[in-house]
């Protein structure tokens, strides 16, 4: 079959979705698709026309954008040496990995932290151990360890809850 306008030959396709005319000659918008998220993971596609899609685009949240993408500063127009030095960001009292740092012994921590436990409770004893992994004296992997054991501690009942509540079952 041949283009009613232009005479050129339709591809099968086409002919086969009932158009008459070729693809040069339609004066039809290409569809483009929306994504929509009923759900943080299950999106699926809106097929829709152009206008439509820019307008679903302005009113989701999700939706992309050309005026997001221009709020970024361009560094290949920025002058390298003077922008960027402004730009960056100064962090200090930050050891480097290379330095040799010296932590407590994981023994000597755990000593320390029930002692205080014991003394302080449960609350204060969560913001020493803070305190100890911030400033360096244990790392973060013992401060983990040892917040595990203080919190199953806290949560275990106490010898006279368990009287209490197994004389209760018997009577």
């Amino acid at each position: 079959m041949k283009c009613s306008r232009c005479n050129t030959i339709i591809p099968k396709a086409r002919v086969d979705m009932n158009y008459t005319i070729c693809v040069n000659c339609s004066t039809e918008e290409k569809k483009v698709g929306h994504i929509i998220y009923p759900h943080k993971t299950g999106a699926y596609i809106q097929v829709v026309d152009k206008q439509t899609h820019q307008n679903l685009n302005r009113l989701d949240r999700r939706g992309m954008s050309q005026k997001s993408v221009k709020h970024y500063k361009d560094l290949i127009n920025q002058k390298k040496s003077k922008d960027l030095d402004k730009t960056a960001k100064v962090v200090s009292n930050r050891t480097s990995s290379s330095d040799n740092i010296i932590h407590t012994p994981y023994d000597e921590a755990y000593q320390q932290v029930m002692d205080y436990y014991n003394e302080w409770g449960y609350e204060p004893t969560l913001k020493y151990l803070r305190q100890m992994n911030s400033s360096g004296t244990i790392p973060l992997m013992t401060r983990v360890k040892l917040q595990d054991i203080i919190t199953d501690r806290y949560l275990e009942p106490s010898p006279r809850a368990l009287q209490r509540k197994f004389n209760k079952q018997i009577a």
